[in-house]
Formats: structure tokens, C-alpha cells, sequence
């Protein structure tokens, strides 16, 4: 069965109203925390970050630490910029001027 283009945006804009309803009932308030860090952290470190930042969501937004997502990225040094290098450059030059 086709559907016309007004069924397809009725049921779709139903589907929508069902899922944002069905979502915010079982996770409301739910934060998810993008970090992203350069290369190099150990596990401790970013164990210690996680559990720092729950806690500071859930100080600040009145959330539970169940609901709070946090996503670490790691960026290698040379996909990482600063003023125009890349960080694997101006390490590589701190480390070569420094030596002299």
C-alpha cells in the first residue's frame, strides 16, 4: 500500500510525537556530555573525568547520575590545531629547542 504524502506526514509526524513521548518519560533530563581530549590520558585519568563530571551535572541540572551519558574522544596530536599547527609540530619543536 502506497501512502499519499499527507498520510505519510501524519503518521510520521505521530511516530515523532510517539518517540519524543516515549523518551522523555524514561530518561528525562538526560545530559549526554561531549568531551574531547588530546591523546596521551591514562585510564585513571579519564575514570576520574567521568565520575567528576556526573557529579557536576548532577549538582547543576538536578538529574541522576544514571542518566548522565559522557562520550570521550581521543584526538591523535597531529589532528589536533593550535594557532596554525598542529600539536604533534609544536611538541615536536618545544622538544627539539628545548634539547639545545
Amino acid at each position: 500500500m502506497r501512502l499519499s504524502p499527507g498520510r505519510f506526514d501524519s503518521h510520521r509526524r505521530s511516530w515523532n510525537h510517539i518517540c519524543e513521548n516515549y523518551f522523555h518519560k524514561r530518561i528525562p533530563n538526560m545530559p549526554i556530555v561531549n568531551i574531547q581530549l588530546i591523546e596521551g590520558r591514562s585510564a585513571a585519568q579519564k575514570e576520574a573525568l567521568i565520575e567528576k563530571v556526573t557529579e557536576a551535572c548532577v549538582a547543576s541540572i538536578d538529574c541522576t547520575p544514571e542518566s548522565v551519558r559522557i562520550l570521550l574522544s581521543d584526538v591523535a596530536t597531529q589532528h589536533f590545531g593550535v594557532a596554525g599547527e598542529s600539536v604533534a609540530k609544536r611538541r615536536a619543536a618545544k622538544e627539539t629547542s628545548g634539547a639545545s
